[in-house]
């Protein structure tokens, strides 16, 4: 608004166009300096946001770094872990397949000492199970021969057995153990089924061979191709002696039979006499029998004995029943021959006093 002078030092008031000029000029310094520090603002913002956006992309870069580690250290780790469960796969099943570990090995000598000791025939072929159960089912004949039902495994498992049916065993199951055998010599008639599981889940191997009977179970005293034991030698003699005395027609040569024995005869009218020769090598043995004309009546027939000839001259033409049974299972022989109606050993010896 005023300004001294420099000669004088006297305040003199400025034109008020020089006012003017001045208030004009200090507003657009005033503009300016506004203007300049917005500017400044607007600057020092943007470098805080390319700063920030700066720092913001090395986190995320440093993040994605670290993301992409772990998610190698996670996809290493499954990695390994499929390889090592292939692995482990792979070792479980030549574990199973091994005849050393599963019992296979084991079953194949036992069933050969087995058989070297008479049991021939093997009913249930050997097979492997894991993780499953081994179900062995039997068609038994009462006193029949007797089965082996066999579990092995070589493996760190038990095998344990249960029974399935009604019949009664005579023989309780084993124990669990890891070598199963059980002898069954079936008193019935019927089916019998056994399961046989391992405890771990290990794998180990069945089967089921047949082997005879003891005497003690009710078994022959002796084997079918024996001779003397089973009476063939006995019958040989007794058909010799009847050849000698006229009988020359020979129906049968001797047989080994067991337990018992039917025929069916047919005989026409006016026919020979037929004679069945029967005998056991044991004297405790008794043999019977049971004789029907083509009626379906009895005829008469000698009393059990371990030595028996059933005669008959046919009275009138039909088929003769005749069933011959044992005391016990051991083998027997039979034979039949013909005889002339009226020799001596025809009807003369079926009504005369040498009947017997």
């Amino acid at each position: 608004m005023a300004i001294d002078c420099p000669y004088c030092g006297q305040d003199n008031l400025l034109p008020p166009e020089i006012v003017q000029a001045r208030q004009r000029q200090y507003e657009l310094d005033q503009q300016h300096y506004a203007l300049q520090i917005q500017e400044e603002d607007r600057q020092r913002v943007a470098q805080e946001r390319d700063k920030l956006r700066k720092q913001s992309s090395q986190r995320l870069l440093i993040w994605l770094m670290v993301g992409g580690f772990f998610a190698l250290l996670v996809v290493g780790g499954l990695m390994a872990l499929g390889f090592y469960a292939e692995q482990q796969e792979a070792e479980a099943k030549a574990r199973v397949q091994d005849p050393k570990v599963n019992g296979h090995a084991l079953m194949l000598e036992h069933l050969a000492q087995m058989q070297k000791r008479g049991c021939s025939r093997i009913l249930v072929q050997p097979s492997t199970h894991v993780k499953e159960t081994s179900t062995i089912s039997l068609d038994m004949v009462k006193n029949d021969a007797c089965v082996h039902i066999l579990g092995f495994t070589a493996a760190s498992a038990t095998l344990s057995m249960k029974y399935q049916d009604n019949v009664a065993l005579t023989v309780p199951l084993p124990a669990p153990s890891p070598v199963v055998d059980y002898r069954l010599c079936a008193s019935e008639t019927a089916t019998h089924t056994f399961k046989i599981d391992a405890a771990p889940e290990e794998p180990f191997t069945t089967a089921a061979i047949e082997c005879p009977r003891t005497p003690a179970e009710g078994g022959a005293r002796s084997s079918k191709d024996d001779p003397k034991k089973t009476g063939r030698e006995r019958v040989q003699g007794m058909l010799d002696e009847l050849v000698k005395a006229g009988c020359k027609n020979v129906v049968s040569q001797p047989q080994v039979v067991q337990r018992q024995e039917s025929l069916t005869i047919t005989s026409p009218s006016d026919s020979a006499c037929y004679n069945l020769l029967a005998a056991s090598f044991f004297s405790d043995v008794k043999l019977s029998c049971v004789l029907k004309d083509p009626d379906g009546k009895e005829l008469p027939v000698p009393d059990p004995d371990s030595k028996l000839r059933i005669e008959y001259c046919a009275p009138k033409a039909g088929e003769y029943k005749l069933t011959i049974s044992a005391s016990t299972a051991d083998f027997f022989s039979i034979a039949g021959v013909d005889c002339s109606r009226f020799g001596a050993e025809g009807l003369k010896r079926v009504n005369g006093p040498a009947k017997h």
